[in-house]
């Protein structure tokens, strides 16, 4: 499908830059690098204002609901993300050493590289807002809007959502190529990409392995270790699953992930609601990927791991952001740069390059987890709603 386009270019800019990266001028790389920090710098500027958008439109949505279903989804997703992003990240400090991703080998290759390739120029952009402020505030317009909102709020949050959306999936997401060009230049002539990109086998092996096994163990919880109904829920969410891995979007896979929801419930009020509430806050496959690979851009460049501590304050700003996500491949990437090139983590512009670039190479795994979680979502929430009777309340409010 045409969605895959974005992969395909990338995969070329890879191997072009790989093989005959070298016979560019150092003056055109050095403008690629340009072009990409300022598409990072002007992305950080407006993030705040983004976050700000989608937490607001997220929440606020909620007030149709019943208040008590509302504190179950939130409560559960965000339980479930912290979760997996504490797997994602013991998995990556356990199993990454053994894989032969490690900073020691890699800080002897900087020790002796080049000098390093900077851009002609940079653009101070003011900042108007932090980033956690701007956290703090959707969250708390949002649980306004959720609670004590009208119509109007709720519509007025969906337009500024929809204004930024519009802009990350017609310009920016267009243009994600581009953006990652500049870095790769950057780190093949700092480095070279051959020995940046060779051996990534085993850690896509890694995050496949546990996202798989993340899905079988929410699909055996949610039926209760039933195996004939495991069986038959992992039947019913097959199609959304294929269709994720070819979109790479969990919204372009919404009316199979709502149909398998639907039929794996007999509840399709619950359906519609659980589905269409958690399919962009909900994100197992990022919260799992996304620690493994920040600890390999990490190694790559010759950087110790992050220490558990500064892992939980990492935590702590990822479930707040999750609720600020877009829609778009490399959405939660998007959201999270300005928090890992604050300062505090370690990361540099050159490596958000690699991250983004690693990212999307494994956004199709990454979806396929996000959406079959979802569904099991569902059925769990469905089971614990009919055994407190709580759902008659939104059904009538829904109908």
């Amino acid at each position: 499908m045409k969605e895959f386009g974005l992969i395909i270019k990338i995969v070329v800019a890879i191997v072009l830059i790989t093989f005959v990266g070298d016979w560019f001028p150092v003056g055109i790389q050095r403008a690629f690098f340009t072009i990409s920090l300022f598409m990072k710098d002007t992305l950080g500027f407006a993030m705040p204002f983004i976050v700000f958008s989608f937490i607001f439109a997220c929440l606020s949505a909620f007030q149709k609901q019943a208040p008590l279903l509302i504190v179950m989804i939130l409560t559960f997703v965000v339980l479930s993300n912290f979760i997996f992003v504490q797997i994602g990240y013991f998995a990556g400090d356990i199993f990454l050493p053994h894989l032969g991703y490690n900073a020691a080998s890699a800080a002897q290759k900087a020790a002796s590289a080049l000098s390093p390739l900077e851009p002609f120029f940079t653009i101070p952009f003011p900042k108007l807002m932090s980033l956690d402020i701007a956290l703090l505030l959707g969250t708390l317009a949002g649980l306004y809007g959720a609670f004590w909102g009208n119509e109007k709020l709720v519509s007025w949050g969906a337009f500024l959502r929809d204004i930024f959306q519009a802009g990350l999936t017609k310009v920016f997401i267009p243009l994600v190529p581009l953006y990652i060009i500049g870095f790769l230049f950057k780190i093949h002539h700092d480095e070279s990409l051959i020995e940046t990109f060779s051996g990534y086998g085993p850690m896509i092996g890694l995050i496949v392995v546990i996202q798989f096994l993340a899905i079988i163990f929410f699909y055996f919880k949610a039926n209760l270790g039933n195996f004939k109904d495991i069986r038959t829920s992992l039947m019913n969410v097959f199609p959304s699953g294929l269709v994720a891995l070819s979109t790479m979007s969990s919204m372009a896979t919404l009316p199979l992930t709502l149909e398998a929801a639907e039929e794996n419930t007999k509840n399709k009020s619950l359906a519609q609601i659980m589905i269409s509430a958690t399919v962009n806050i909900h994100h197992v496959g990022d919260s799992i990927a996304i620690p493994i690979l920040m600890a390999v851009a990490l190694a790559m460049n010759g950087i110790e791991p992050m220490s558990y501590g500064t892992f939980l304050i990492f935590s702590m700003y990822y479930m707040v952001a999750k609720f600020g996500v877009p829609s778009v491949p490399g959405g939660e990437l998007v959201v999270l740069f300005p928090v890992l090139l604050g300062g505090n983590f370690g990361f540099n512009d050159s490596m958000s390059g690699l991250l983004m670039t690693l990212y999307i190479l494994m956004d199709p795994f990454i979806t396929v987890t996000n959406v079959l979680a979802n569904g099991a979502l569902a059925i769990f929430m469905d089971k614990i709603c009919g055994r407190m009777k709580t759902f008659q309340t939104v059904e009538e409010t829904a109908g």
